[in-house]
């Protein structure tokens, strides 16, 4: 094995004992930077389809300590998550209910392997967690992010007040699909169908432009309040950012249009600190082995190329 594969557990600043497991190289030379695997909610240490895993064992090849552990409430750790759903828990991710956690794993991993500079990744939950994080701790040098939202999630969201002209051309295109469909049909003639939705995506106005999109954004909208100030944040301090989307993901299509596009003169006058890719037809966990091989290639060549950490 490339690698040694350590299990055990730490505590953090609550008391509560979080599970971790730790990939140290045993073949190659160690770089100075420790990788944290960040959860991407309740999917833990593992993510969906073992990404983690799989993404562990390449960058352990590469000489990365590389540490993936179960927030407090998931998987083996101690604590408990008190919403009821999903979208709840979610939003509670999306302000920031991880970065005390985060803080404590490096305090933890700092100790253990006596490395003090930290690389942040994940998917979804995990990527807005990495960029909160790395807004309180000046250890943190880089974040590897893999679809990450910039919008709240939450049961009393109107999801289909704030969808993307992306979204929207999506689902257009794939009611039109549906139309000679019998079991599509019966859906709808059942009353099974959401007629909101259908009715957004079919009947609607001409597109926005730019200017409405910004405008949008500014009043009644669904944008996290904390990205913008967390990414620039970042850029302000020469911290590192390799963003990585996924083409068939909602996600984005909210970058782009809630965030890129109201900001393009601010993210046009930075000259490098960050990156953004996207993968083409790639679904949001890259479940597919090309859209897998894909994402890691941009990651071990910002790793290797451009961000030459280590």
């Amino acid at each position: 094995m490339n690698s040694i594969v350590e299990t055990e557990t730490f505590k953090n600043r609550n008391g509560e004992l979080l599970f971790v497991i730790t990939h140290v190289p045993n073949q190659v030379e160690q770089k100075d930077a420790v990788i944290l695997l960040l959860s991407p909610g309740v999917k833990m240490r593992v993510a969906p389809h073992r990404l983690y895993n799989k993404m562990a064992d390449e960058f352990v090849n590469q000489g990365y300590v590389v540490a993936r552990f179960d927030f407090s409430g998931l998987g083996d750790s101690e604590g408990e998550i008190e919403e009821d759903l999903l979208a709840d828990f979610y939003n509670t991710v999306q302000f920031g209910r991880y970065v005390n956690d985060t803080v404590d794993a490096m305090d933890w991993a700092e100790r253990k392997y006596k490395k003090n500079r930290f690389i942040l990744a994940g998917l979804c939950g995990g990527a807005i967690t990495g960029l909160l994080a790395g807004q309180v701790d000046e250890r943190v040098e880089a974040l590897l992010s893999l679809n990450i939202p910039v919008i709240l999630d939450g049961s009393n969201q109107d999801k289909t007040k704030y969808l993307t002209e992306g979204q929207l051309d999506r689902l257009k295109k794939n009611y039109l699909k549906r139309l000679f469909d019998l079991k599509s049909w019966l859906r709808l003639l059942t009353f099974k169908s959401d007629y909101k939705l259908l009715f957004k995506s079919l009947i609607r106005k001409n597109k926005k432009r730019d200017s409405e999109k910004q405008q949008d954004n500014a009043v009644d909208s669904n944008v996290n309040p904390l990205f913008e100030p967390a990414f620039m944040d970042w850029i302000d301090r020469s911290k590192k950012m390799l963003l990585i989307f996924s083409g068939s993901d909602r996600l984005t299509w909210e970058y782009n249009e809630k965030f890129a596009t109201p900001n393009k003169d601010k993210l046009d006058a930075i000259n490098g600190g960050f990156e953004v890719h996207v993968v083409d037809e790639a679904n949001h966990i890259f479940s597919y082995k090309s859209w897998y091989e894909e994402m890691m290639k941009l990651s071990l060549q910002w790793l290797k190329n451009d961000y030459k950490l280590g």
